[in-house]
């Protein structure tokens, strides 16, 4: 698939990858809204699990996850390849897991570092004055003090994308790109990086390369607009 933008020419695979990102960034902000609204008084909760299963690893066991079970600090936990999981923390926020997704729950929440194995994962914050949040993989970190983003990973591709608010990309050697609200920002290990995001809206206008579900509540080619049906 062609992509504009001078770092898309690495491959069609980080092109790819970066349209599926955007799609369910914007699934995942239309489907928070029906999710529970209150703030868990344990570390956090499985408020909702769509269209396959949710795990937790404990005693070097897959344990399967189900709504209203509680999440705590450092817990792993993983999608198989149609699901997607809403958990909420205590003082952190939000977080939608996408399908395919392994991560590890953050330990401080002052600091709380979400490591992501693989996967897609979008976070609406909810940090107190000075704690900040961030997702680490082994090709970069995307750190927020308050904001909506997302980021995927597949072992090889990288993408960031904000929802509001401004996110910081972090990569080897100290580089910094910040990410402002609707741009993305992507690249491959191995690959040149650029120094500059791109628009998240327009990868909307596309469709058949990446989670269709999304439009179910979007309209498809609408650019980010939802369904009437699902404001």
């Amino acid at each position: 698939m062609k992509k504009e933008g001078k770092y898309l020419r690495a491959g069609s695979a980080r092109g790819g990858l970066a349209l599926m990102m955007a799609m369910f960034l914007l699934f995942a902000h239309s489907i928070v809204g029906v999710a529970a609204q209150g703030k868990e008084k344990a570390e956090g909760l499985v408020v909702s699990i769509r269209d396959g299963k949710f795990e937790r690893f404990q005693q070097n066991l897959w344990n399967p996850l189900r709504v209203g079970q509680k999440v705590f600090q450092e817990d792993r936990v993983r999608t198989d390849k149609a699901a997607v999981a809403i958990v909420t923390l205590a003082d952190i926020g939000r977080i939608v897991i996408g399908p395919s997704s392994d991560i590890e729950l953050g330990k401080d929440p002052k600091d709380f570092k979400i490591k992501m194995q693989r996967g897609f994962a979008w976070v609406e914050s909810n940090l107190p004055k000075g704690s900040k949040a961030s997702i680490t993989t082994s090709l970069a970190t995307a750190g927020i003090r308050g904001t909506g983003f997302s980021v995927c990973y597949d072992g090889k591709n990288y993408c960031a994308c904000t929802c509001f608010g401004e996110v910081e990309v972090s990569l080897d050697g100290g580089r910094v790109i910040k990410v402002p609200r609707g741009e993305y920002f992507a690249f491959a290990a191995g690959s040149p990086i650029a120094g500059k995001t791109e628009s998240a809206v327009s990868l909307l206008e596309k469709s058949g390369a990446g989670f269709d579900f999304c439009f179910n509540c979007h309209v498809v080619g609408g650019r980010g607009k939802l369904k009437q049906d699902g404001k």
